[in-house]
């Protein structure tokens, strides 16, 4: 039986200012020493248009934003939902789990 070539992607959405194409976690991690398993990431910073990559990159900034606002509380991830939906960020998959996350955050202290 052929097997597909495993391959593993990383989605980035901080600000590093150099942008390489893949990382060796040894190094990103470890200082390149040695390591039981070597794993390369080919590293994603956006994606094309409209796709879900970049509306998960898009999400991911506006929660940024919002916990430099509000910190990491409930406002925070409320407003997050509000704004992205309004900006049809993951409109249809925030408006799906919206119920699920407002019932997550009544249990978290």
């Amino acid at each position: 039986m052929e097997l597909p070539r495993p391959e593993l992607y990383v989605i980035y959405t901080g600000n590093r200012k150099t942008r390489p194409e893949h990382l060796r976690l040894s190094e990103e991690f470890w200082g390149g020493g040695e390591c039981a398993v070597e794993v390369r990431v080919k590293m994603i910073y956006d994606g094309k248009k409209g796709d879900i990559i970049s509306q998960y990159v898009a999400f991911t900034r506006v929660y940024n934003e919002q916990i430099k606002l509000h910190g990491r509380t409930r406002k925070a991830v409320l407003e997050t939902i509000r704004i992205c939906r309004d900006s049809h960020i993951l409109k249809e998959y925030l408006e799906a789990r919206e119920q699920e996350v407002k019932q997550w955050l009544d249990i978290v202290p």
